[in-house]
């Protein structure tokens, strides 16, 4: 997203203004190298912060098995900021290559000019005589002093001065140093914190060199302060982004002088501990302020669009961070791992399986939290959703060691994950040789088994029953917190319409404005008539704003009952809302 990417740029290249006036104030020489650092960092920050931030594919925690589909916000790309982004991506063009098509004429008038110049000597030094061009320095390869022919009546003591300012400049190569920074305000017209920058670094490359000819020549103040009087009162001026000039800018010329004339009071501690304080505080703040793009976050594939969900996870302090392996949490990679082992993770469902479960045909899936290190070994193992039934949730903690996993990659690079695994224990119907073992039971046998399965089904429907209030324990028990509800007809919500409006509304106009998106994974209590009675935040988007507007959208689904074995139910349910501007 252009228009919000260029405003954070000028945002924190105006910070860095900030803390190269801070910083040079500390320093009697080598000014100019701050404003050098500050137009670097003005212009390396927001490229890294814009690749980093949305420039690449950045992967991010696989969606977790889910109830529900995912219910994703997507904005006109006609949103206040992103409407501008064609037109300013055009004016852009357009301003760089105005100034640089300007600045390829003054290089083709400098070149006339100085196909009249002369060559010639002066104290004995080789110089280049002009009408009335310089005193400067030119040329970017083959830099030369030249001057203009009022300096061979202007004495020798001011000709010594003269001629040691430019050296100065030639030696510091301050030419080559003002041509980079052109190039930055070439490329980043548009940032006008870039053009004060070079403002300064001007200021700050003829402070520099004013400094070093008085620390060659000391006894000469007043007269060097005189012949910066003289020469900037002249038209000899020679502008471009690959000269040096005596004095080049009169609104300059002040600051010079009184630099020139008055002698710096030593710096207190104090003083010089605060500004460096407020440099550093300055920077840190350009360097933390949110990165702003236009896209959210990649899928783990690479791929994105609506039925991707984008999620903003803010870092978390390392000394406050437990064990990776502790517990599931946020663990990127591009690559995600893969189980390699099925023949033995088969064979050890078969071992686990409850018998008594099994013998009654009653099967369940558990997702359960893997943790896999490097290597991808399973290290950890969590229940992140029951299966309903105790004993075939702990029957799947048991598989979880058994499986081996391929390592996942961050960028090439194995990295430690969490990551979820549906678990399913199912009997017949899925195999051959399971057919083959019913057709082969007698008809009182199989009578026996389908009563079994009766039982097992009624004792789970009692407490089922129990849990939600028909033994005596109230619905709003229930509602009170997220709890495993079972059903056998997933609710489905009826009016998109209406979600999407609300959604629209509720998406808080700076980050929508700003390109910044997000996925909340949300909690539903639906009651047996398909009314929302309660929502929670399951997994937070990274934004609390987010959160809040998803909350505030949950009250307006309206659902088809839940059901299970044919009457409705009330259940609890997860839902990804997603805002996103693409």
């Amino acid at each position: 997203m252009i228009a919000a990417w260029m405003l954070w740029s000028v945002g924190a290249g105006l910070l860095f203004v900030l803390a190269g006036l801070a910083a040079e104030r500390l320093l009697k020489r080598g000014r100019r190298w701050v404003w050098l650092a500050t137009g670097a960092g003005t212009v390396a920050l927001p490229a890294i912060r814009m690749l980093s931030g949305g420039g690449g594919a950045e992967a991010v925690l696989p969606v977790a098995p889910i109830l529900l589909d995912p219910v994703t916000m997507t904005v006109a790309s006609d949103s206040t900021l992103h409407s501008l982004d064609d037109v300013l991506l055009l004016a852009w063009v357009l301003l760089s290559a105005i100034l640089l098509v300007a600045a390829l004429m003054g290089g083709v008038r400098f070149l006339r000019r100085r196909a009249a110049w002369e060559a010639g000597t002066l104290l004995g030094r080789d110089v280049l005589w002009s009408r009335d061009t310089g005193p400067a320095v030119v040329g970017l390869f083959g830099s030369c002093v030249v001057l203009p022919t009022w300096v061979q009546a202007a004495g020798t003591a001011r000709q010594e001065l003269i001629l040691a300012h430019e050296e100065e400049h030639l030696r510091a190569r301050d030419v080559h140093l003002r041509f980079l920074f052109g190039a930055l305000l070439l490329a980043f017209a548009w940032n006008p914190a870039i053009w004060l920058q070079y403002r300064r670094l001007n200021l700050a490359i003829e402070l520099d060199c004013d400094q070093r000819v008085m620390d060659r020549l000391p006894d000469h103040r007043r007269l060097y302060g005189d012949l910066l009087l003289r020469v900037g009162s002249g038209a000899g001026a020679l502008p471009g982004v690959a000269v040096t000039a005596l004095a080049e800018q009169k609104s300059l010329l002040e600051r010079r002088i009184r630099q020139l004339l008055s002698k710096a009071p030593e710096i207190r501690m104090a003083q010089a501990a605060f500004l460096v304080f407020g440099a550093i505080m300055v920077i840190g703040v350009a360097v933390s302020i949110p990165g702003i793009t236009g896209e959210g976050p990649a899928n783990v594939d690479g791929s994105r669009g609506e039925a991707g969900t984008p999620q903003l996870f803010d870092p978390i302090p390392q000394e406050v961070v437990p064990p990776l392996s502790s517990a599931p949490v946020f663990t990127p990679y591009t690559v995600k791992p893969n189980y390699i082992n099925a023949d033995e993770v088969r064979a050890a469902l078969a071992r686990e399986y409850p018998p008594l479960l099994r013998d009654a045909g009653i099967g369940g899936t558990v997702i359960v939290w893997f943790f896999i290190d490097e290597e991808g070994v399973v290290r950890n193992e969590v229940v992140q959703t029951s299966s309903g039934h105790q004993a075939l949730d702990q029957a799947a903690l048991r598989v979880a060691p058994v499986f081996k996993f391929t390592p996942a990659l961050n960028r090439d690079q194995a990295v430690p994950v969490w990551v979820q695994l549906p678990i399913t224990f199912a009997t017949g119907g899925g195999t051959e040789e399971a057919a083959a073992t019913e057709t082969q039971l007698t008809e009182e046998e199989l009578a026996q088994r389908q009563a079994a399965r009766e039982e097992a089904l009624r004792r789970a429907a009692d407490a089922t029953r129990s849990r939600s209030g028909e033994s005596g324990v109230a619905e709003s028990e229930i509602s009170a917190a997220p709890v495993f509800t079972p059903y056998t007809t997933k609710p489905d919500y009826t009016n998109a319409a209406e979600v999407r409006r609300a959604m629209e509304r509720e998406y808080p106009p700076l980050l929508r404005d700003a390109g910044i998106g997000g996925t909340t994974i949300v909690w539903f209590f639906i009651d047996e008539a398909g009314v929302v009675k309660n929502q929670a935040i399951q997994k937070s988007s990274g934004s609390e704003a987010l959160d809040e507007a998803a909350l505030r959208v949950a009250p307006v689904f309206e659902f088809t009952p839940a059901e299970n074995r044919g009457n409705p139910v009330p259940v609890w349910v997860q839902l990804p809302i997603t805002f996103t501007t693409r």
